[in-house]
């Protein structure tokens, strides 16, 4: 905030006495603002660095205001707090052609920083008709553009850029930075590229193992290389006893490690076993027809309908949609091919009769060029762009169920089953490798759980041996009431009743 002439921070937190009369005493740091009834402090480097000092251990320090306040307005000084990129603004690295040459779009909504930034560059230019930047592809390389971009924004490279070369994939992972500490993670890299990792895998291996690098304050290759199975093991039970990960990141995290002791340091773990962390079993979150049909009916657009209901009809997971071409649609066979789907399998899956229709409705208005979903820009759809049409329609439909886009695959697979599909084909359609993991929908059909009989009433025991011999007690007779306490009260005193009586008759 400016206040004559001067920036200044306003400090906010909750209502806390004991830390409001703490900050008071910082006199030679923080005063306190008539003004704006708050404590303030002067808008630079060292006055944030020394209230980060003075707070730790009492509050946490949250600057992400600050650092959009930054990159809107070009300032500089103020040193990141946060998890990285999380507040950086979003460029996008698009492929296109112009005047016969093969050129790379650099699309962000307008921020003074990157604008002032590709002013600087001689190969950069701007584009006046698509209102973006780019650079030709031939003269300037992707690590080029990467380096100069990835310390102030968030990089989304179109799938179209792949495969990309070593060097800029690398770039990408590490942001130049050393969170490896003296580590070379070179030779780790190396391995899972030269093993065909996806970029997710690469990116989610490298941090978890620089994460482990920096809890055990590991300096050199031949600590690494000396670790033993135990040593791994109690960091991990050390981090799930923190209560803020799931199972599925430690056991990532395992992997990781094994990686790198294997195909790193060339040896196995001696002694017992790397222990993994035992996953949650929960059931598949299942929508009923009406619920389905509500959200359908509910999303936004021609557009949204389309992917929300190919999602369903087909069994897609969020990011095979979003990677759906148009070559992959078998409109007379009415099917869908999968590229590259998880695992880096292909599969066919059904197309519906009902979104054919649909479909050519949305592509004859839309008319897209490459993917059958595209952006504002021509490019991909984003992941996040779909979870909030799907959470929009949710919330037209009136429905606060925790429920997901994967549930939509979800249904899609427990319907077929409740139709009568065969397990083996709801495997095929869904990609899975294991009929174990299809398997998981036979406890989520209510169709089937509701045909299922009890063992109890096949015994006929009222035709053969009565259960009450002399007459059917009046509790029985009426339709079940619901079980309050008042409910049981009344049952309990009519079956009374009838012992009762049932004792006087002898």
């Amino acid at each position: 905030m400016l206040h004559g002439g001067k920036t200044f921070v306003r400090l906010s937190f909750q209502q806390d006495k004991a830390l409001f009369s703490y900050l008071c005493q910082q006199q030679d740091l923080l005063k306190f603002s008539k003004t704006y009834k708050c404590l303030v402090t002067h808008y630079k480097k060292e006055p944030l660095l020394k209230l980060k000092e003075i707070i730790r251990g009492k509050a946490k320090l949250d600057t992400s205001a600050l650092m959009r306040y930054a990159l809107q307005a070009g300032v500089k000084g103020v040193k990141k707090e946060m998890p990285e990129g999380a507040s950086l603004p979003l460029v996008q690295l698009i492929p296109g052609e112009l005047e016969g040459k093969y050129i790379l779009l650099i699309r962000f909504r307008y921020q003074q920083l990157l604008a002032n930034l590709m002013k600087q560059k001689p190969y950069a230019h701007y584009y006046t008709r698509g209102k973006c930047w780019y650079v030709q592809q031939e003269e300037t390389p992707l690590l080029e553009v990467v380096r100069l971009l990835q310390p102030h924004a968030r990089l989304r490279l179109d799938p179209r850029l792949y495969p990309i070369d070593f060097l800029t994939q690398k770039q990408l992972i590490t942001g130049g930075s050393r969170d490896w500490g003296s580590i070379d993670a070179d030779p780790f890299l190396d391995a899972m590229y030269g093993k065909g990792y996806s970029s997710s895998t690469l990116n989610t291996y490298y941090s978890l193992m620089g994460r482990f690098i920096r809890q055990l304050g590991i300096t050199e290759e031949q600590t690494l290389k000396d670790l033993q199975s135990h040593t791994i093991n109690l960091y991990h039970s050390r981090w799930m006893a923190q209560g803020n990960v799931k199972a599925a990141s430690v056991n990532q995290s395992v992997s990781a490690i094994k990686f790198y002791m294997l195909h790193v340091q060339g040896k196995k773990l001696d002694g017992v076993d790397l222990v993994r962390v035992k996953r949650d079993k929960q059931l598949p979150k299942v929508m009923s027809q009406e619920e389905l049909r509500a959200v359908l009916s509910a999303s936004g657009n021609l557009k949204h309908r389309c992917m929300l209901s190919l999602l369903y009809s087909s069994g897609l997971r969020a990011g095979e949609l979003i990677n759906l071409k148009l070559t992959d649609i078998d409109w007379e066979r009415k099917q869908i091919r999968i590229r590259y789907a998880k695992g880096k399998k292909d599969r066919m899956t059904i197309l519906s009769n009902v979104l054919c229709q649909l479909l050519r409705a949305y592509l004859e208005a839309y008319q897209p060029q490459h993917w059958v979903f595209e952006g504002q820009w021509g490019d991909q759809y984003t992941d996040s762009s779909l979870r909030s049409v799907f959470k929009q329609a949710l919330h037209k439909a009136k429905i606060d169920k925790p429920f997901t886009l994967h549930s939509l695959r979800h249904s899609f697979a427990t319907h077929l089953l409740e139709g009568g599909t065969d397990l083996r084909y709801i495997q095929s359609l869904l990609g899975h490798n294991s009929s174990k993991t299809t398997e998981i929908y036979t406890h989520v059909s209510q169709q089937a759980v509701q045909n299922i009989q009890s063992p109890l009433d096949r015994l006929d025991l009222n035709n053969k041996y009565p259960m009450f011999p002399n007459q059917k007690p009046d509790f029985l007779k009426e339709p079940m009431a619901l079980y309050t306490s008042h409910a049981k009260m009344r049952i309990n005193a009519i079956m009374t009743k009838y012992i009762v009586d049932t004792a006087i008759s002898y």
